[in-house]
């Protein structure tokens, strides 16, 4: 992916996160950074082994970024559109809500970071930073409870009601 583009994605990735208050009360907010894409045709295999050693080794080093996870498209998908194969979660903590991006713009431009242009296709890289706004639930901690029992439980302790 050109430089010029990964600089917009993470620019956007700001906007949304200036955009946003703090979903849970702590020192540092928590944020999920989500980049869709799919490689240059004719080069899959260099890019899976890019993005799951050389990319996430590079940006899991960056203060901030606390893990990540790899996805790919599942065969069976609800209708729609899905123009991107692959989807990559980078979770953030961090007190300072540009820093991370700015410490991920520095190491592209620095070469820290490494990025090839012929590994993502530009023309359908995209991407969206999130921030919870409920606590996480499972079934099991929610069975046999009721709706209202429920929102409580997912709200415990947030400082941002979802309404």
């Amino acid at each position: 992916m050109r430089m010029t583009s990964i600089k917009a994605a993470l620019a956007a990735g700001g906007l949304v996160l200036s955009l946003l208050q703090p979903a849970i009360a702590a020192d540092k907010q928590k944020f999920f950074f989500m980049f869709f894409s799919n490689p240059v045709k004719g080069h899959e295999d260099t890019y899976l082994k890019w993005y799951t050693g050389q990319h996430m080794h590079d940006l899991l080093h960056i203060e901030g970024i606390v893990a990540a996870q790899f996805y790919k498209l599942a065969d069976n998908q609800f209708p729609g559109t899905h123009p991107q194969k692959y989807m990559m979660i980078w979770e953030i903590e961090t007190d300072s809500r540009s820093g991370a991006f700015d410490r991920i713009k520095n190491g592209l431009e620095t070469g820290t970071t490494v990025t090839k242009d012929s590994y993502i296709d530009d023309a359908t890289g995209n991407s969206q930073t999130m921030t919870p706004i409920t606590n996480r639930l499972t079934a099991d901690e929610v069975k046999d409870k009721s709706p209202d029992e429920m929102r409580e439980m997912s709200l415990k302790g947030v400082t941002t009601d979802p309404n």
